[in-house]
């Protein structure tokens, strides 16, 4: 399937200098894209003889011109915009030409009735199509976006094409929204396909934004990156496929806030993963687990929200729709980690997505002195507040982030179990708590007719806990030491989500086995605090000699480690850049045999 890309929303970049015709080209072909489709204001701000110069070096082409036209305000202008649009695809020797309909022109619309306005469309099509056929250029429409207008809908398409012969469709996948919410896009591409040249792949979230397309029902919808919204892109996807269609599928490609540049690239790249997937069937979504009390399966990665942009508060979409749209649905997140939780929130209602997410956060942290207090008060104050500033009336996974042996476990039990009674909490379970003590409290919780904890997260990784990162009580299930505890998990099937799975980045594969001065470099004060030492450097030689082996990374071979113990482990893992989210992914998809393992954990000079 021929693939082009859209790239609009790089008009910000473009007034601020920040993206011109190389790096647009080098986004497209770094993708293994060769087309790109352009508004008409995009070509002339990048500049013609500029574009033209960038396709030449770069092999890129433009296949399609995008150009509003006048239909319902300065109808008059109609014909010269026409030979504007069409004189600039002559000059970029594009053959295709997508009309949209007017623009800022809601005043007008609103003085017309629906049958004028829909007569009006036919007719500037009309005159477009035997304009354009002149030149030998194909004139296209789109299911047009703006609610005060008869366009989106599939009817009113339909009346459309027929009343225009040899007008072309642009099928975008989304944008019927508008006008029917509930659209089934499979019959709607049914009722259109016999005149469709194009389709723009979009996905989108629908909710009561402020801002984003309009719907005629009040609602908006948003673009995201393909996967991390609720348009059925897959089963389209794979329809197109097994239909043999011949036209030009056009990735609209939305750029996030902070994104800028090359940078990009990444973020492209999942769109075209994605799409390539959907379009072999080679689809590689992390596996998924239950967690008993969870509705809807978990998947084995978490995504960790102690990043940097998080913990200061600051907007994090691009990486978070990142994880959503790879298969990704479960995020890590905890009172303690900085403003994490509101970036979280704020994320989650820009995106309407919270039955969509499975959400984990904690209470009860160690302070900056190493000390720890937590107790009912604790957990009904911190609750409260991650509620708050969630934006949620409900925690799916809710943990106590560390033990306070001065502290009952009777009180813990209580206080946890009234909280899922008010519907606060799904799920409850501990971070950093030796089996003992939870064996100790669901014990209790078993003695008195209540639900104990069901859900452990410890650090559990290749790289062998040597001291307490961070104090506060920090506990690990690694290394032989271990091993009873880590028995314990697989016997009993309770859910680990492991912290600190690469060792805090020791398993990064930033530094190598024999250059100590570089890891003690590379690596930050907690990391060399809890994971630096010679058994360490050692297990990291075994696993650059099993990545050289098996063609993958350090860290591919570390998660792959993880995955591989008979436990029921999920891996918390956080990254700021999303290319390593498919490299996870491969990780959890192909675990290690038992003797692999065994070989990385050998601990012979």
């Amino acid at each position: 399937m021929k693939l082009s890309l859209m790239t609009f929303s790089f008009l910000t970049e473009r007034l601020k200098r920040q993206m011109d015709g190389p790096k647009l080209c080098r986004l497209a072909k770094d993708n293994g894209i060769d087309t790109v489709d352009l508004m008409a204001s995009e070509v002339w701000l990048y500049g013609v003889n500029n574009l033209k110069k960038a396709f030449d070096e770069s092999g890129v082409t433009c296949g399609c011109i995008i150009a509003p036209l006048p239909f319902y305000k300065d109808v008059e202008r109609f014909p010269e915009k026409l030979t504007e649009a069409l004189d600039l695809c002559g000059e970029m020797g594009v053959r295709s030409l997508m009309v949209i309909p007017g623009h800022g022109d809601e005043a007008a619309c609103r003085a017309l009735r629906r049958e004028e306005m829909l007569f009006r469309a036919i007719e500037m099509l009309s005159m477009a199509v035997n304009r354009a056929a002149e030149r030998d250029i194909e004139v296209l429409f789109e299911d047009t976006p703006q609610r005060h207008k008869p366009l989106a809908g599939v009817a009113d398409c339909r009346a459309i094409l027929d009343g225009v012969p040899g007008l072309g469709f642009v099928f975008d996948t989304a944008n019927f929204m508008v006008a029917e919410p509930d659209t089934d896009l499979i019959t709607a591409y049914d009722a259109l396909k016999d005149r469709t040249r194009r389709v723009h792949l979009k996905d989108v979230v629908r909710g009561d934004f402020p801002t984003g397309e309009a719907c005629q029902d009040g609602k908006r919808i948003r673009a995201v990156p393909t996967g991390a919204g609720i348009v059925p892109l897959r089963p389209f996807v794979e329809k197109l496929v097994s239909e043999g269609f011949d036209g030009v599928a056009c990735i609209e490609y939305a750029a996030v806030k902070g994104i800028h540049g090359m940078e990009h690239d990444k973020y492209i790249a999942g769109y075209v993963r994605n799409i390539r997937a959907y379009e072999t069937g080679d689809i590689a979504a992390p596996p998924y687990g239950q967690i008993a009390g969870i509705d809807k399966p978990v998947s084995r990665i978490f995504f960790g929200t102690a990043i940097l942009p998080m913990l200061m508060g600051k907007d994090a979409g691009a990486i978070l729709d990142a994880a959503l749209s790879a298969g990704i649905n479960a995020f890590d997140c905890a009172r303690g980690y900085g403003s994490a939780e509101k970036s979280l929130g704020n994320w989650i209602r820009a995106r309407n997505n919270r039955e969509r997410v499975v959400l984990l956060t904690k209470c009860g942290n160690v302070d900056r002195k190493g000390n720890v207090r937590v107790n009912r008060e604790v957990i009904e104050k911190e609750l409260a507040k991650s509620l708050q500033t969630l934006g949620t009336d409900y925690i799916d996974i809710y943990l106590l982030h560390r033990d306070d042996p001065n502290t009952p476990v009777s009180e813990f039990i209580d206080a946890l179990n009234e909280a899922k009674k008010q519907g606060k909490i799904r799920v409850f379970g501990v971070s950093n708590w030796t089996v003992e003590r939870i064996r100790e409290a669901n014990e209790y919780a078993s003695a008195h007719g209540l639900e104990g904890f069901s859900v452990s997260s410890p650090n559990f990784g290749l790289a062998r806990q040597v001291s307490d990162p961070w104090g506060g009580g920090c506990v690990t299930v690694s290394g032989p030491e271990h091993e009873e505890d880590r028995a314990w998990y697989a016997e009993t099937r309770m859910p680990v989500l492991a912290y600190s799975s690469l060792g805090r980045g020791f398993f990064s594969g930033r530094f190598k086995s024999f250059d100590e001065e570089a890891a003690k470099k590379t690596l930050d004060g907690p990391a060399q605090k809890g994971y630096l030492c010679p058994e360490n450097m050692r297990r990291l030689r075994n696993a650059e000699t099993l990545a050289k082996r098996d063609h993958c990374t350090v860290p591919q071979v570390a998660m792959r480690y993880v995955f591989s113990s008979p436990m029921n482990v999920f891996a918390l893992v956080s990254t700021t850049n999303p290319a390593r989210l498919p490299e996870n992914i491969f990780a959890a998809l192909t675990p290690l045999s038992r003797e692999d393992a065994a070989f990385l954990e050998a601990d012979e000079e």
